[in-house]
């Protein structure tokens, strides 16, 4: 590897290729005039619905005058999701009250010792449930599709309105779950007082989730709540009448043609008309970005991501939600986005915690405010040249998701990863051209150290400074489970690792120095695993010709 002498002039390329600003601008109109279409088409249809079944006359668009085409858009964009998001909410809520009715009519049966029809009870919820396997994909189809518009091309950070797909995967989950019988039993009850118990519970989680929707919402309004009750939607029996299963099946199709084939779903993910074909960024080979992802998803290094979730737009992403789907042509911006973000927490994570151990090890071998111990500060210089491993594949990692498509130079996006790139790049360029092994030295070894230790702390307290900036708006990007240590933790912890005897021992801040090396040293081989081995980086041999990002020079 011999990049590390590139150093990252992003202003003065970014000026120098007008042309690269131009293609940005134009793919951003064109995503827009693609997500308007689409939620334009969705939206109509809608307000066909309330003219439909409303009585008042006066047309909704009079509530959106428009001081401007997008303002006027980002206004019918929330509405078009409020509304669905409710209209969904009303139409599992109508149909797990059904659900409920049935289940308590079940309870009834048991301690009565009515066992066949407790039995035929607990096999006909079972059956409607499983029924409604096609009209609750559906919706999950279409929310699935609203997740991945991506909305920070028409929002900047703030409160929006997203689609309710948590609530709904839920539930398809779950009814995927009993259709394919995998379900275990109690070996001490019988399968159906099993199956009503699992039942009852999933059916008050969900009642659970839709209140918590409703109660915590926030955008509804006069104007929503309105058209809620002007648009109507298909009805349920109010009882369980086996011969009323023509009315449940009548539901279950109105809900589909009217709440998901009518509205375009069908059509937008698996688009045949140009206008709702999502339009491909010119910078990307879209095809190797789509090829790359489904590669490096179904590896085992997200699983050290687990304590990360990324906030996008006010809403969180496990890993799990990242990284679980196949990327295709319609969802690969947004997979694309989440992944670099995700991949820019945990990086960022990585580099935070580099300096803080680093910060810790430096601390340790300053015996006063001028004098460092030389001895502990070779062992230092020992564990940073080992740390070279980690930080070429972080190199390699990120110039392979450059090359592969993934990670887009955008700057100031909160997706990109150049600042980490700036990082790994300053210090394999410090050790390239600097003999921090101390192979080859001379009589003068401390003339030497105090040489190296100056160029070490000059560099880091400029990365110091631009990881400050940095960690300003993390909690704005990522959220993590485990608080950052700070540089004292460290010193301590390994202070009382191993059986160190007193302070006056003159072996102690050896003995301190050699735990902290040895700990640094498997921080470094653990992320260099997890973060290039285990997340398959050297499985894109597709994408390994291509040319890096000009502005990555």
């Amino acid at each position: 590897m011999k990049f590390y002498s590139f150093i990252l002039i992003f202003i003065v390329v970014f000026v120098l290729q007008p042309d690269k600003r131009v293609h940005c601008e134009t793919y951003r109109a064109m995503y827009e005039n693609y997500i308007e279409r689409v939620v334009s088409h969705i939206y109509s249809q809608i307000i066909s619905y309330r003219k439909q079944d409303s009585n008042n006359d006066m047309d909704i668009d009079e509530a959106f005058k428009p001081n401007s085409k997008m303002l006027n858009f980002n206004l019918k964009y929330c509405y078009t999701i409020n509304i669905l998001n409710l209209k969904y909410i009303q139409i599992l809520k109508k149909f797990f009250n059904l659900i409920k009715l049935i289940l308590n009519a079940c309870q009834k049966y048991h301690p009565k010792n009515e066992l066949n029809k407790f039995t035929l009870c607990v096999q006909m919820v079972e059956a409607i449930i499983k029924n409604s396997k096609n009209m609750t994909e559906n919706l999950h189809n279409a929310m699935k599709f609203l997740s991945y518009i991506d909305i920070r091309f028409l929002f900047s950070q703030g409160s929006v309105a997203h689609p309710i797909f948590d609530i709904i995967d839920f539930i398809y989950q779950y009814i995927l779950n009993i259709s394919s019988e995998t379900s275990s039993f109690d070996l001490n009850k019988s399968p159906y007082e099993m199956k009503l118990e699992n039942l009852i519970i999933f059916q008050a989680d969900v009642s659970t989730l839709m209140f918590n929707f409703i109660h915590n919402s926030t955008f509804i309004d006069t104007i929503l709540l309105n058209d809620l009750k002007n648009i109507k939607i298909a009805e349920l029996p109010n009882n369980f009448i086996p011969t009323r299963n023509e009315i449940i099946t009548k539901f279950f199709n109105e809900i589909i043609e009217v709440w998901y084939k009518n509205l375009g779903f069908e059509e937008f993910l698996n688009p045949t008309r140009a206008e709702f074909i999502p339009p491909i960024d010119p910078d990307t080979v879209q095809n190797d970005g789509i090829e790359a992802l489904n590669i490096i998803r179904k590896e085992s290094g997200w699983n050290k991501m687990d304590h990360i979730s990324i906030v996008y737009i006010g809403k969180k992403f496990s890993v799990d939600q990242i990284i679980n789907e196949e990327v295709t042509k319609i969802n690969f911006r947004i997979k694309k986005e989440h992944v670099s973000q995700l991949l820019r927490c945990r990086f960022t994570e990585i580099m935070k915690n580099y300096h803080t151990l680093l910060s810790a090890m430096l601390y340790i071998c300053n015996k006063d405010t001028s004098k460092y111990n030389y001895n502990c500060l070779v062992q230092l210089f020992s564990s940073f040249v080992k740390s070279k491993k980690m930080l070429e594949d972080l190199y390699e990692a990120l110039v392979t998701l450059n090359k592969s498509s993934i990670l887009s130079v955008i700057y100031f996006s909160k997706s990109n990863l150049e600042r980490v790139f700036m990082y790994v790049t300053d210090f394999l360029t410090v050790l390239e051209n600097n003999d921090f092994s101390l192979k080859n030295i001379d009589d003068n070894k401390m003339e030497i150290v105090e040489q190296l230790l100056k160029i070490f702390k000059d560099n880091f307290t400029s990365f110091s400074s631009h990881l400050s900036s940095d960690m300003k708006i993390y909690d704005t990007l990522c959220h993590i489970n485990d608080k950052f240590k700070n540089v004292h933790h460290y010193i301590n912890y390994f202070k009382n690792m191993g059986n160190i005897s007193t302070d006056l021992d003159p072996q102690f801040s050896i003995q301190i120095m050699l735990n902290a090396c040895n700990f640094f040293d498997s921080f470094c081989e653990n992320v260099s695993k997890s973060c290039y081995e285990d997340l398959g980086f050297e499985k894109l041999s597709h994408c390994k010709n291509k040319e890096l990002d000009s502005r990555l020079l």
